[in-house]
């Protein structure tokens, strides 16, 4: 096949075809041209600082000043840093003062516990919540009731526990529901159950001693609960 008849066949347009294409070319060149030269007009402008030179050197040193007090704050509360002697050594004679952390077990909220070595926010709700089931701390020995507090743990913080027990909420035997009393982590359900079918046939508790009488209650038991109790008649 020749190709003058190739030729006229795709590159021969007409009319409307022709205008299309000046269309498109026009369309193209403009998009070029949009491309190289917006770029150049729209370049944004260094910024000149030569008007704030002394308000940036007054902040600067303003900023420096802080840190000087900052760092000053931070050796009055931890100690003095190591200083070196004329030999390049390090003046051991000072050490690093740790800052104690004492803490009323049964005033103590979440923050604070948190402040303990190895508690972490979820340890200390936890802590929290036995609290509450237990009425307060007698002592920071119970500490090490709450579930995942082992005695690794309890070694690193228990010199930073106190206990009050002046706000222990203690429980009245001729009034507390069997739920409430279930409730209370020293009392088993077998217990709970034993301690209310007693104060129904005996009409109520008059002391606690009576408490021995009941079958589950031991020695033992009995003078771990005993300081939760009370009885009181209406």
């Amino acid at each position: 096949m020749k190709a003058g008849p190739l030729i006229k066949d795709y590159l021969t347009f007409n009319q409307k075809e022709q205008r299309g294409i000046i269309v498109l070319l026009t369309i193209y060149f403009c998009l070029v041209f949009a491309t190289l030269f917006f770029p150049l007009v729209m370049a944004d402008k260094p910024v000149d600082f030569t008007g704030f030179e002394k308000e940036i050197n007054a902040f600067e040193k303003e900023l420096a000043k802080l840190d000087s007090q900052d760092f000053q704050d931070r050796q009055n509360k931890y100690g003095k840093f190591k200083t070196a002697n004329f030999n390049g050594a390090y003046d051991t004679s000072r050490k690093f003062q740790k800052e104690t952390i004492i803490i009323e077990l049964n005033s103590a909220d979440t923050f604070e516990l948190q402040r303990l070595h190895g508690i972490g926010s979820s340890f200390a709700r936890r802590i929290v919540k036995y609290r509450e089931r237990l009425g307060g701390f007698l002592n920071k020995y119970q500490v090490k009731e709450v579930w995942g507090m082992d005695t690794a743990r309890y070694n690193k913080i228990s010199a930073s526990l106190i206990v009050n027990p002046d706000s222990i909420h203690k429980i009245n035997l001729n009034t507390v529901t069997f739920k409430e009393l279930l409730f209370h982590p020293y009392f088993p359900f077998e217990i709970t159950k034993a301690i209310m079918i007693y104060r129904k046939d005996h009409k109520k508790f008059n002391k606690l001693d009576e408490l021995k009488s009941i079958p589950g209650i031991h020695d033992s038991t009995y003078k771990k609960i005993i300081n939760y109790l009370i009885i009181e008649n209406d």
